[in-house]
């Protein structure tokens, strides 16, 4: 059994849906708004506080009215895109979205066709990116720096410390942001490390705070599955007959006999032998064991092109002079690999991320790269409750994915300013345009960019938004309204900026989103849907036809 709805009911109970769920995440924006509380039965505990307009997004799963709850959806799915790939401009998204979607429903609801209009939308989309693309500037100073994390977070303590991790480790740095105490705090990690899987804990047996301290290591690098006790022995044997003082072997598995062989080889003083598997997808295991050779200068040995244990010598290992291994993973801070092979291969690896444009891809590129440069940072969260060190944990981390992009994309003008100066180019293409689709979308556009900045002054209750966005649309370039002092400034100079690829990205998904949501017909419901909890991540043998567009 189905229920099916027609226009011109649609696109109403989409607007609705949209409105709903726009109007949760556009408050967060701006530096002078708090937290939202969400109080969630099902999360237990103590209210999460949350000042991410996309994750607010993800944590509404439904709304009560189905029919709304088809545009709430489309719109959730958009804003934690968004949020996962460019840590902040969910907002900026929710407010063109909206925008678009209800200027464009006026439009079509007086006899417009849908499908033109969405054509000649993402026609002005190309002109705002356009626009935008020529305000670019690179960020390099870490005075710079400190400002696009101020923007983003609003606390000027993770400002100055994301500030100094991001100026020594650079765009593709290794940070990983942990629980810590009443104080936030960091520190850095010399060398390379890797996520693991330990099989056996008996190597830590005796030792004080559950790291092991490696000199001198020999690394057998492989996808086994280690079964041959035969092999293993005579590898051993070789290694220490070498003088290493352990040998560490990553493989796919270990069997019960190699484990055993582990416990027996914990009674020598002075040889260790260390097993690690590797953890992640397919494609982060590989990346793993490929920049561990190159580390180390050792060869990945795969099952695939006939390596076998009983084969392996010491030709095919890796060295280091000093490496670590903990519950949960292991580095190599001196290893034996060659540097400028390295070096090679991190610039291979930055060619490869500049040319991709898919989103997994960069992530493990972007990995690598902070893996092999070297170098890795730790932030420590503070607060005195659960529901505070939450909070704080996910601001840091949206706010380092917002450096990482200003870092590699450049900045903007913030505060709204940057889409602002599109306003010029889009009031000339509507002056010229005889089409009357076209002139509809540039007045429609016209309307979209200058939202954001209105969105942000009525947030921070300033009396006259309007009136404020007129006097920033006839200044010059640079110029906006600082909603801290109350007054129009340069905003580069005055350090209030935007990562550029988050502005764009919140430009391409708002605009081109609400496009496409015009041109929907038909919402066909079906009786007990499955409920996706992430966004996009319906289970893959769910049925899929929870809701068919048309």
């Amino acid at each position: 059994m189905t229920r099916v709805l027609s226009q011109p009911q649609t696109r109403l109970a989409l607007q609705a849906g949209i409105d709903t769920l726009a109007g949760a995440v556009i408050p967060t924006l701006g530096p002078l708004t708090g937290p939202v509380a969400l109080d969630d039965k099902n999360r237990g505990g103590s209210p999460e506080l949350l000042d991410d307009g996309g994750t607010i997004a993800r944590r509404i799963l439904q709304l009560e009215n189905a029919h709304a709850d088809v545009g709430a959806m489309l719109l959730r799915e958009i804003l934690w895109q968004q949020r996962q790939i460019y840590g902040d401009g969910a907002a900026t998204a929710a407010v063109l979205f909206q925008t678009v979607f209800a200027e464009g429903h006026r439009f079509i609801n007086a006899g417009g066709n849908a499908m033109l209009l969405r054509q000649a939308l993402e026609k002005g989309l190309r002109v705002v990116l356009d626009g935008l693309r020529q305000q670019v500037r690179p960020l390099e100073a870490p005075a710079e720096m400190e400002r696009v994390a101020l923007s983003v977070c609003g606390d000027a303590e993770i400002a100055a410390t994301l500030a100094d991790i991001f100026d020594v480790l650079g765009a593709h740095g290794a940070i990983e942001v942990r629980e810590g105490g009443r104080d936030l705090g960091h520190e850095f990690f010399l060398g390379s490390y890797w996520e693991s899987k330990v099989p056996s804990h008996i190597v830590f047996d005796g030792v004080i705070g559950d790291r092991l301290e490696l000199k001198h290591s020999a690394w057998l690098i492989s996808d086994f599955e280690l079964d041959d006790l035969n092999a293993l022995v005579k590898l051993v044997t070789e290694i220490y007959e070498a003088g290493h003082s352990s040998l560490v072997i990553v493989a796919k598995s270990f069997s019960e006999q190699i484990i055993a062989a582990q416990s027996a080889n914990s009674r020598m003083e002075d040889f260790q032998l260390v097993y690690l598997e590797p953890t992640g997808l397919v494609d982060e295991q590989e990346a793993a064991l490929e920049d561990l050779a190159l580390i180390s200068g050792g060869h990945v040995l795969r099952v695939v092109s006939g390596h076998q244990m009983q084969d392996v010598n010491s030709e095919h290992l890796g060295e280091s002079e000093l490496a670590w291994v903990d519950r949960n993973r292991f580095g190599i801070i001196a290893g034996g690999g060659d540097k400028a092979v390295v070096e090679h291969e991190v610039k291979a690896l930055e060619t490869r991320y500049a040319r991709s444009d898919d989103e997994r891809q960069q992530e493990v590129l972007r990995e690598r790269i902070g893996r092999l440069r070297g170098g890795a940072a730790v932030v420590y969260a503070a607060g005195s409750s659960e529901s505070e060190m939450r909070y704080q944990m996910n601001v840091i981390n949206r706010t380092v994915a917002a450096m990482r992009a200003a870092l590699l994309g450049g900045t903007l003008p913030g505060g709204g300013t940057a889409l602002l100066r599109c306003l010029d180019s889009l009031s000339d293409r509507y002056s010229d345009g005889a089409d009357l689709h076209e002139r509809a979308a540039w007045n429609i556009l016209r309307k979209a960019v200058a939202a954001p900045c209105r969105a942000l002054l009525e947030n921070a209750g300033h009396e006259a938004p309007g009136l404020v966005v007129e006097e920033i649309a006839m200044a010059k370039n640079g110029t906006g309204y600082d909603l801290r002092l109350g007054r129009l400034v340069d905003m580069r100079q005055d350090g209030v900026v935007d990562s550029a690829s988050a502005l764009m990205g919140a430009a391409r998904n708002g605009i081109g989103g609400a496009a496409l949501a015009l041109t929907v017909d038909t919402i066909v419901h079906r009786v007990n849907p499955p409920l996706a909890i992430e966004p996009g991540g319906l289970p893959a043998d769910a049925d899929l036809g929870n809701i068919e567009l048309k």
